[in-house]
């Protein structure tokens, strides 16, 4: 056949050489004189047209023959279509649950960058308190000792030990708070970083738990799709054990079958309500679409898959309408949104996957859907909401107690004050009474000494420097002979 094709080629070439003579010699007879007619040339230009018509003939007759001898080629076999249809369907299945799974571990990782965020803020922020606190200690403690000397120059060894003791015993509170709350900071450094490898290694637990569940989920539907109370109380049981493994307690940051009364009076009891800090409230409810989901996973023909994949999403939809028409979250201070649990991942995401405006028209309607990985996330920030919230009251209260040692010493202060004014006024009267004693004529000093003198009977002396200061000259009594001169 590749002989045929090759020798049509050169006979076409054979055939198009007419051709070219024949535009080869119209160009030369338009340029030939006038008066030279080109009918001359015909003659030969026919003959050889005929003679390479007759041999591209020849050979075509050749060629025919020869084809016509040639036997057929044997038909080829038919392809395996349904089972190339079957494996392209299990690798668009793998391809899809592998990119699901790619999803959750990037939310997963998110997740931990935005708490490793938060934790590294916390982290600043109390390291700037206590660097505050401390600079607050050592301008006190500089104040304290400044005034400390002042009122031990002023007062004495007595007001100098009482000072002393009375500052201590101001200062001993604040340096043991100061002290509890830096190991308090150091504590919960550790407890930050072993938080935050408990977490990733709880990343990769769940990582490993969801594997699990999607390979035991289709055998958990077939053992709760005939009892719906069965898989209401199976829901609820899996939310209180996320959150429990969350870190959370019932009966302090979560409740169970809390009763309430909605706007139109009518008793609602939502399956959980989580406590936020600042008073504020989450609620959560558990729904279970478990049976239209099980003939989905068991069906045998795509049409009995799709049929079944309609009544599971019309079930999730059916979940969402009725829990918005609750309007749970008008009933508590809080976020503005509910939490639709649905215990089996497989589920959701079905659900999900296969209609993309489900989450959002969820959204529209004040609802979130949460999966046991995302719920149990979400759980864990709440628990690190609380454990920051408690040591920001920690703080607060170290602050309060610093208010309180200031305005008392501030009182102590004032009574150093009230002290000094009265040992000024004490010195000024000391004062006083000192000149009535030495200063002016008839002052008591001189008058005592005269009486002395004078023979007054007395067992002591005044002191020297106290008749000098009066200006009393020392002079024997009246009844005393005066004393002899030396050489007399």
């Amino acid at each position: 056949m590749r002989a045929l094709l090759a020798a049509s080629a050169r006979l076409s070439r054979f055939a198009d050489r007419p051709s070219r003579l024949v535009r080869i010699r119209a160009r030369r007879d338009k340029q030939a004189p006038d008066d030279q007619p080109p009918e001359d040339a015909m003659p030969d230009f026919s003959i050889e047209t005929w003679l390479y018509l007759a041999g591209v003939a020849t050979i075509l007759l050749v060629l025919a023959y020869l084809a016509l001898r040639k036997p057929a080629p044997a038909p080829l076999p038919e392809p395996d279509t349904a089972r190339i249809d079957e494996l392209r369907a299990e690798r668009d299945d793998w391809r899809r649950q592998a990119e699901a799974r790619s999803d959750e571990l990037a939310e997963a990782r998110a997740a931990i960058a935005r708490l490793d965020a938060e934790m590294k803020a916390a982290r600043d922020h109390h390291a700037e308190k206590l660097a505050e606190l401390e600079k607050a200690r050592q301008s006190l403690s500089e104040a304290f000792e400044a005034t400390a000397a002042k009122v031990l120059k002023a007062s004495g060894e007595e007001l100098q030990t009482r000072s002393t003791q009375n500052l201590n015993d101001m200062l001993k509170p604040l340096r043991e708070q100061l002290g509890e709350f830096r190991k308090q900071v150091t504590e919960d450094a550790e407890k930050r970083h072993g938080q935050q490898t408990q977490l990733q290694q709880l990343v990769q637990i769940l990582h490993n738990d969801t594997k699990a569940m999607s390979s035991e989920a289709s055998k958990l539907a077939n053992a709760l799709r005939s009892q719906s109370k069965v898989q209401g109380d199976w829901g609820e049981m899996v939310l209180a054990n996320i959150l429990e493994k969350a870190g959370l307690r019932e009966g302090q940051e979560f409740e169970t079958q809390a009763s309430e009364t909605g706007a139109d009076g009518q008793r609602l009891r939502p399956d959980v309500v989580v406590a936020l800090p600042n008073n504020q409230k989450l609620v959560i409810d558990s729904k279970v679409s478990l049976t239209a989901f099980e003939r989905c996973v068991n069906a045998e023909t795509e049409d009995e898959r799709a049929t079944a994949l309609k009544a599971h999403i019309a079930s999730v939809r059916t979940h969402i309408r009725s829990l918005a028409e609750k309007d749970y979250a008008g009933l508590y201070e809080g976020v503005d949104f509910t939490l639709m649990f649905i215990p089996l991942e497989g589920a959701a995401s079905l659900a999900l996957q296969n209609d993309p405006n489900l989450a959002g028209d969820a959204f529209e309607r004040d609802i979130m859907i949460a999966t046991p990985t995302t719920l149990m996330m979400a759980m864990r920030t709440v628990h690190n909401l609380w454990t920051i919230d408690r040591r920001n009251q920690n703080a607060l209260e170290i602050a309060n107690r610093a208010g309180l040692l200031y305005d008392k010493f501030e009182g102590f202060l004032s009574d150093l004050d009230k002290v000094g004014d009265q040992i000024g006024r004490a010195r000024t009267s000391w004062e006083d009474a000192r000149k009535k004693l030495v200063d002016g004529r008839g002052n008591l000093v001189s008058q005592a000494e005269t009486l002395r003198q004078l023979g007054a009977k007395t067992r002591k002396r005044l002191g020297g420097a106290w008749l000098d200061e009066a200006g009393v000259e020392d002079a024997p009594p009246a009844d005393e002979p005066p004393a002899l001169e030396d050489g007399r």
